[in-house]
């Protein structure tokens, strides 16, 4: 199971590390905090393991 992703600022660069089952670190770069943490909420939760979402139908089609 992946740990909760940790935020921190390097370089005037927000960086968020979420550590994976793997072994490995993936790394996340953001121009601001507010970003970064808005980021790191959706990738510190839980995989349902349900298949994706289809994508919305546009209401602007082209005839």
């Amino acid at each position: 199971m992946s740990q909760a992703p940790v935020v921190t600022k390097e370089n005037d660069v927000w960086v968020i590390r979420i550590d994976r089952p793997n072994g490995k670190t993936q790394e996340y770069r953001c121009a601001t905090e507010s970003q970064a943490r808005q980021l790191a909420m959706v990738l510190g939760k839980p995989d349902t393991g349900g298949p994706p979402r289809p994508a919305a139908a546009s209401s602007s089609s082209v005839a």
